[in-house]
């Protein structure tokens, strides 16, 4: 039986709706299955996905999709499976880590490029965002002639049509929505000290998959490049502090955690 705080953390980071199921097991398999050799059963699986009200079925869906798309692979130990990140769906989960974990800004200068406007663009960056078709703001300095180029300091103030660039309105929207909930679940957290191992796990999943969905899709950016409106460093500072206070477990006590739980039911 779980506990009131612990329900309402989760109806808090979902808003109270189930996830896109293949994307959820992206994020438990990067947060708790990313090293060689690592491999979660499929009872371990149930038993989080069931807590964020992902159906059996559902879960067996995504998993055919992410087999089919190269992300996990499964094996047979008996009559039950476990699943593993493929190695290329390793790597994947490595490239977004450093994005996903750390506690510091996506990148601490911006610089301002500005093309000849009768020239086609003479880069394809892609850390940063086209404010037009000749000028580029981005954390690169760009290593091309012919363009002028300033630095972007936290004190320069950009124009509203500049900074409303940087992300779209359904990102902002995302950050929002996620500040708020992170806002909301606080008391809840501070109330109570007595989650279990799995319920740990689950509220850990949730916060890295709803900031993974985030940050993968901004700019790799300094803070003060980004609109008013973006909650994006909060989420940052908040999310990542909750995944420090709670640290993650290991395989081994997560799946002797479900086989308790399985005999006592």
């Amino acid at each position: 039986m779980h506990s009131t705080a612990f329900q309402t953390v989760v109806e808090r980071l979902t808003r109270d709706q189930t996830p896109r199921v293949w994307s959820l097991l992206i994020s438990v398999f990067g947060d708790l299955a990313q090293d060689q050799g690592a491999r979660i059963s499929g009872s371990l699986l149930r038993h989080i996905t069931e807590q964020i009200g992902i159906k059996p079925e559902a879960m067996r869906v995504a998993i055919h999709r992410l087999r089919k798309d190269g992300w996990i692979d499964s094996e047979r130990h008996g009559r039950t499976s476990v699943y593993f990140l493929t190695k290329w769906g390793r790597a994947q989960s490595a490239s977004a880590s450093p994005r996903i974990y750390t506690t510091e800004q996506a990148a601490e200068q911006a610089w301002f490029v500005m093309s000849n406007p009768g020239q086609p663009a003479q880069t394809t960056d892609t850390t940063g965002v086209w404010i037009s078709s000749n000028v580029l703001v981005t954390s690169d300095l760009p290593d091309i002639s012919q363009v002028f180029v300033a630095p972007l300091k936290a004190e320069t103030a950009l124009p509203h049509w500049m900074t409303g660039k940087i992300c779209d309105l359904s990102l902002i929207r995302m950050s929002g929505d996620f500040a708020s909930a992170l806002r909301d679940i606080s008391p809840y957290l501070d109330a109570s000290s007595t989650f279990s191992t799995l319920e740990i796990t689950v509220m850990r999943v949730l916060l890295v998959h709803s900031w993974r969905r985030i940050v993968l899709k901004a700019p790799v950016l300094p803070d003060h490049i980004f609109p008013e409106s973006w909650q994006g460093t909060y989420c940052r500072n908040t999310a990542t502090a909750l995944l420090a206070r709670y640290p993650k477990r290991s395989l081994p006590e997560l799946e002797a955690a479900v086989t308790t739980k399985d005999l006592n039911i």
